[in-house]
């Protein structure tokens, strides 16, 4: 992305509000956002009392009907956990060049079967609690933060609002590549002398951009200061920085259970044994974790623990 772009993109989160010709969509206020929540639980509810299937009630209808495979809730698994190991396999196998080409394919495969497997579902999801309680959310939002010509806009049809609304939206990657850039580190770096990152009223929410912003911005501040911080070329590459994320936290986790285990009554452990002795009656403590280190937590999950 060229740097203008990047300005583009920056300055536009900063300012917060959605600009289409003479339609402005502002940033919610606080209050407009508890409402929204309000509108939310109370059009689920009233959904789920009218006999309308939940997310999870869809799946298994569909599964029961033959419109999803018998295998959905193993192959989902199995294809996170696919795209975890092809992550942590990219950042092992950093200083290869072929096998990075490699691995990055594997993932655009694995992604791609992943996305056929959700595809049916994909199709019906409308019709679901969650999805038209979510809907009925963002129309109430809209019509608490749309103007045309200065002038509250609440249009019968909402579509083009919300077209207006979901074009506005950061991917992910983008958001990442917005808080690695040199023009949006400046600006985060004088954060907290008296200079504001965004241009909000006092009563405004962060809107879902600015709020990403800030989240990455940690992450990679974090990350920065952490004794096992990759290398630039790593934090550049989102896959890559993934597999870091997973590695760290299994790091961790099998960190946690050896300490567990010592506290429970001590463990049998040779110099350069693998595996550690758990005594009799330690059930709560997970043994796969333990002697491989191994853990399916969410990345967005690692991602909180480093932003602790």
């Amino acid at each position: 992305m060229r740097n203008d772009e990047e300005e583009h993109w920056i300055q536009s989160i900063r300012v917060g509000t959605i600009k289409y010709e003479n339609i402005l969509i502002v940033p919610a206020t606080i209050d407009q956002v508890s409402d929204a929540a309000n509108v939310y639980r109370l059009s689920y509810d009233e959904s789920l009392n009218s006999g309308i299937m939940t997310d999870s009630g869809l799946e298994h209808w569909m599964i029961e009907n033959s419109l999803l495979p018998k295998s959905f809730y193993t192959s989902k698994e199995n294809l996170n956990k696919s795209i975890d190991d092809l992550k942590k396999r990219l950042f092992r196998n950093r200083s290869s060049k072929s096998a990075i080409k490699s691995i990055s394919a594997e993932l655009t495969n694995t992604r791609a079967k992943f996305k056929d497997l959700l595809a049916p579902k994909s199709k019906m999801s409308q019709n679901t609690c969650e999805f038209i309680a979510q809907t009925e959310k963002l129309v109430s939002l809209l019509h608490a933060t749309t103007f045309k010509n200065n002038k509250s806009y609440k249009p019968a049809n909402m579509n083009i609002v919300i077209e207006i609304w979901q074009e506005s939206l950061a991917s992910e990657s983008l958001v990442r590549s917005l808080a690695r850039c040199d023009i949006w580190k400046s600006i985060w770096a004088n954060k907290g002398f008296g200079f504001s990152l965004f241009k909000n009223k006092p009563d405004d929410d962060l809107t879902i951009n600015q709020r990403n912003l800030i989240t990455w911005s940690r992450v990679y501040e974090n990350i920065q200061e952490s004794m096992d911080c990759p290398s630039d070329a790593a934090i550049a590459n989102d896959d890559m920085l993934d597999g870091w994320f997973l590695i760290q936290q299994a790091k961790r986790e099998k960190e946690r259970m050896e300490q567990e285990a010592e506290e429970i009554g001590g463990r049998g452990k040779a110099t350069n044994a693998q595996h550690v002795f758990v005594p009799q009656g330690a059930d709560n403590i997970d043994l796969d974790i333990l002697n491989e280190g191994q853990q399916s937590q969410p990345i967005h999950n690692i991602i909180e623990d480093h932003n602790k």
